[in-house]
């Protein structure tokens, strides 16, 4: 299984295209959204753009909010932590082609 992590923090400008570059998910895989209490819309561009993909059976889509700002390294291990596969870090701010993260890797 692959693990998708995507560390939110005023990210509006581009969560949307980070996110459609990555949904629909494969079956073996997962996205973790971890936002560190951003104060602008990126939590609602988060909502918007994943729509019913929140409704899952297997639980493959989470998403957790810091009520209060912490360290990037904080908030990285925190993501890593939920991880049920290989963790793969989406730290891209714009459109991209999913095998720029995961290049060669076959069905981890």
């Amino acid at each position: 299984m692959k693990s998708f992590i995507v560390l939110t923090d005023n990210s509006e400008k581009y969560i949307k295209n980070v996110l459609s570059s990555l949904l629909p998910l494969e079956k073996d895989a997962e996205l973790i959204i971890f936002d560190n209490h951003s104060i602008d819309n990126t939590v609602p561009n988060i909502i918007s753009t994943m729509g019913v993909l929140w409704i899952d059976k297997d639980n493959r889509y989470k998403f957790y909010i810091n009520k209060k700002k912490e360290d990037l390294e904080v908030v990285k291990n925190k993501a890593l932590s939920i991880a049920r596969g290989t963790p793969f870090i989406i730290d891209k701010k714009e459109k991209f082609d999913i095998s720029e993260v995961i290049g060669n890797v076959k069905n981890q």
